[in-house]
């Protein structure tokens, strides 16, 4: 499947100009008069939103099959070709919740992961629904801080200045990993705008240029910026193909071609070490671990010898929904329902009141589970309407 992947190189190699369009070209290129058409286009749904106040720095294009889609970064809109012209097809009102976010397509559907929002930094990931012009988060990704990283074949490969992780769509579930993290490199600004995915290198720029080889690990840097040619060329569109990139200015003619191995050679590459380990902190850890041994026998004589007495304390539920949601164990609720019960089925937007539900699920099944070691509330899809979902009460 051809993949098209809209991005501003400015904040890739430098912070001067805005609104640089990137075309990543996995498929056959596409012909010199179709570049100009969605180029002239693009340019002007950037000038629009720009023109409203929200400042666009980065778009995204992406096709599923013979459909071509225009995400402006952080807007929220996804726009769709039709007679060459783009149609909106988003019907919310939310906007910068994932303001420098990467964009990207799994199995027909569109992506966003992370990115700025509502105060802070995060590593969420939302899926378009088309039918439905709206934005769905994935429930599992609702804790992910923000990380760098590129699409593998089930999900996203992701890493920080702490931990790197496998992110596996497919089976909604997030498994820490070893490597691809660069422990001295700190995420100053969580905003995807300044990394590239080539088809067998990565690229991000923080403080310093970094370059990574996807296959192997292998890490490069400069304090330089690569591709410096095209720093201060304005508004254009560059085609990135396999690991090459060709830049056209804004009349779409002039042309400058350049690729990762002639790049390579302005960054020198890095060893990453780990932490050396401290060892004050493993004699304070046994310590604490011998501490910890001591008190759990004492609890376990103190518990033998009042056993005839002791009362369990009841937990705190601390959650008004709960005792309503108890009488509703071993039924299927749908999403209206449940909202009712948690009283957000008059919360607008819809993008503001999945949030809010998610949030009281993740809250209700935490209690929950801390007496009966089990979820609550448990989320499927609807067997009857596959676009759906809806949320099962304690277990059948």
């Amino acid at each position: 499947m051809k993949y098209l992947l809209l991005l501003s190189f400015i904040f890739l190699f430098s912070r001067v100009s805005i609104g640089q369009i990137v075309y990543k070209d996995n498929g056959t290129k596409t012909d010199s008069v179709e570049l100009r058409s969605l180029y002239i286009e693009s340019i002007q749904v950037l000038d629009s939103i720009n023109g409203t106040g929200l400042k666009i720095e980065r778009l995204d294009i992406i096709e599923i099959g013979n459909d071509k889609y225009l995400l402006p970064n952080g807007a929220m809109s996804v726009y769709k070709w039709r007679n060459n012209k783009w149609l909106n097809l988003y019907k919310g009102a939310n906007r910068g919740f994932n303001y420098g976010n990467h964009a990207f397509t799994h199995k027909g559907k569109i992506y966003c992961w992370g990115g700025y929002g509502f105060w802070h930094s995060h590593g969420m990931v939302i899926v378009f629904q088309e039918d439905l012009g709206e934005w769905e988060l994935l429930p599992f990704t609702s804790d992910l801080e923000f990380m760098y990283g590129w699409q593998t074949k089930t999900g996203l490969h992701g890493f920080n200045n702490l931990k790197s992780i496998d992110l596996n769509i497919d089976d909604q579930h997030i498994r820490e990993t070893t490597g691809h993290f660069l422990m001295e490199i700190p995420v100053i600004e969580p905003l995807h705008w300044n990394s590239l995915d080539f088809e067998n290198y990565y690229y991000f720029y923080e403080k310093a240029a970094i370059l990574i080889d996807k296959r192997t690990g292998e890490s490069f840097e400069s304090k330089l910026t690569p591709f410096r040619a095209y720093e201060k060329n304005g508004k254009g569109m560059f085609r990135i193909f396999g690991d090459s990139a060709t830049y056209f200015k804004g009349d779409m003619d002039h042309r400058f071609d350049l690729s990762v191995r002639d790049e390579i050679k302005f960054l020198t590459k890095v060893s990453i070490v780990p932490k050396k380990s401290n060892p004050w902190l493993l004699i304070v850890s046994l310590f604490a671990i011998a501490s910890l041994f001591s008190l759990v026998i004492l609890h376990r004589q103190k518990r033998k010898i009042n056993l005839n007495t002791t009362i369990e304390t009841p937990i705190n539920w601390n959650n008004k929904y709960l005792d309503a949601l108890l009488l509703q164990i071993g039924t299927t609720l749908t999403a209206d329902e449940l909202d009712t019960i948690l009283e957000i089925i008059d919360v607008v937007p819809a993008e503001t009141q999945r949030f809010k539900r998610s949030n009281c699920i993740k809250d209700i099944n935490r209690l929950y589970r801390s007496r009966h070691a089990q979820d609550l509330i448990i989320r499927k899809q609807d067997v009857e309407d596959g676009r759906k979902y809806v949320y099962q009460i304690g277990e059948v």
